[in-house]
């Protein structure tokens, strides 16, 4: 698909981050050279590459940010304590993060559940700042985005990509008693607590 070459899953996973994070005081510095995240967070005013996004970008990271910021507003006590549980060190990071991921798409994929992807990845980037541990939330952005590119990639294709994403989104929106009963009812949030017991 032609449209599919124009969204960048990085770009995708780094201004929902970075939109996370900022809401709760924080900016993720970005290099302006070649846009790659550095290792550190900061409070201040964040700053931009100096390319303007086309129209259909801006809608789909507002829709996406929006759809998160709806998500986190019904089910964060849930995110921030499956956050919480997954005990995260530098050794066992990645492997948690993804026995997460992995179960949430163990039933199979839907938008619903990429979202949840996205809200669980923000959620454990803000736990790791909170903790000091500021170098795993570019680790996490990686592995969002090799996530995304990899087991995730045919399915978004498939299933019109990321226009189709936001139109879906976009209308879901007009009627928010809809995107609340329909939408979010295919979220599993529910994961088996054996996922999140500190095993070492």
């Amino acid at each position: 698909m032609a449209q599919e070459s124009v969204f960048d899953s990085r770009n995708i996973v780094v201004k929902y981050i970075r939109h996370k994070l900022w809401k709760k005081g924080y900016v993720w510095e970005v290099n302006g050279h070649d846009d790659s995240v550095s290792n550190g967070l900061m409070m201040g005013i964040q700053q931009d590459s100096g390319v303007s996004p086309s129209p259909i970008h801006i809608a789909l990271h507002k829709v996406l940010r929006d759809a998160g910021d709806e998500l986190e507003r019904l089910y964060q006590s849930d995110f921030a304590e499956m956050s919480k549980q997954l005990h995260l060190t530098s050794i066992t990071a990645h492997q948690r993060f993804t026995a997460v991921i992995d179960e949430l798409f163990r039933d199979g994929v839907n938008w619903g559940r990429i979202l949840a992807f996205f809200e669980f990845g923000g959620t454990v980037c803000v736990e790791c700042v909170n903790k000091e541990m500021t170098a795993q939330v570019d680790n996490i952005a990686g592995w969002m985005t090799e996530y995304l590119n990899g087991p995730l990639h045919g399915w978004i294709q498939e299933n019109g990509g990321w226009v189709c994403y936001y139109l879906n989104i976009y209308l879901a929106f007009d009627d928010a008693r809809h995107l609340r009963h329909a939408f979010y009812s295919s979220i599993v949030l529910d994961w088996p607590v054996e996922l999140f017991v500190n095993k070492g």
